[in-house]
């Protein structure tokens, strides 16, 4: 079985491939790469796991940050939703937790990096 971790890690690793938005990489908590040419890349990381409704099963949340120079084109966070909810393998669905977008700069310029970050949720069963 694959984990959670390591299928969000393949998706979006998958969608820097894509010739309609190229992506330059995919990072586990905080990009790791001190000199890249773009900025558009993903950010993944836990949030938390918390007790389900039912009192008995879990539910581990994710954040999923996608961060593009000038701004992330429209329609590609539906993309990346659809991507994680749909693709076989561990259950991911995004929360009903709004879409945040946070701004910063490039280095020292003054090209602007939009960050907008969507939170899943995998639902997990305690086994007895």
């Amino acid at each position: 079985m694959t984990s959670v971790l390591n299928h969000i890690s393949e998706l979006l690793t998958g969608m820097c491939a894509s010739d309609d938005v190229p992506m330059v990489g995919c990072w586990y908590g905080a990009c790791q790469e001190t000199k890249l040419d773009r900025w558009n890349y993903f950010v993944f990381n836990r949030v938390r796991t918390a007790t389900a409704s039912n009192n008995i099963d879990r539910e581990t949340y994710y954040q999923v940050h996608v961060i593009h120079e000038d701004y992330i084109p429209e329609g590609y966070i539906d993309t990346v939703i659809k991507t994680l909810e749909k693709t076989p393998g561990p259950k991911l669905k995004k929360t009903s937790d709004d879409i945040t977008y946070d701004y910063t700069f490039k280095g020292n310029s003054n090209m602007v990096v939009e960050i907008a970050t969507i939170t899943f949720v995998h639902p997990q069963k305690r086994s007895c």
